[in-house]
């Protein structure tokens, strides 16, 4: 069970450092544009494309373990994960009595990766979620709807 619960943090920080960071990264170089033919329709499937929405469902796919816990654990009196939790709090140092405000600053930080992904949006979810390989017609409405949004983006900017 430890090793299972260490398997799923890690794929979780995984997924939360490539929705933060890595995925701009590696869109950018050259060698991962097969990686990313290969992917997309997962992504689309998934998250649509959407770095927000893939941390978002990171958090409540987190509840979801939580919930499903407490869920079993009213049926199964023995079910006790504190030991678990105790040994992952020791592996990284946390003392006993700041337990509680590193789970809150945790959750915290989870909500502050939200907001600073949201305004690294761009474009709407729609455009976003389009796949990669596109018709003539649908990549020059793409671009028209990105230099409506630079225009309008101008204009506000401006007027403010």
């Amino acid at each position: 069970m430890t090793l299972f619960l260490v398997v799923l943090l890690f794929l979780v920080i995984l997924a939360a450092v490539y929705a933060l960071w890595g995925r701009a990264w590696a869109k950018r170089q050259p060698w991962a544009a097969s990686f990313f033919a290969w992917v997309e329709p997962i992504e689309l499937a998934l998250y649509k494309k959407s770095e927000t929405i893939l941390l978002g469902r990171l958090l409540w796919t987190g509840g979801l373990f939580v919930t499903a816990y407490d869920s079993l654990a009213v049926f199964v009196s023995s079910l006790d994960l504190t030991p678990i939790t105790t040994r992952v709090m020791d592996a990284i140092s946390i003392p006993p009595d700041m337990r509680g405000l590193a789970v809150t600053a945790f959750i915290a930080l989870l909500g502050r990766a939200i907001t600073w992904l949201r305004t690294q949006t761009t474009k709407p979810l729609e455009l976003v979620a389009v796949p990669n390989e596109l018709s003539v017609a649908a990549s020059a409405a793409l671009a028209q709807a990105e230099a409506a949004k630079d225009q309008a983006v101008a204009v506000v900017t401006k007027g403010a």
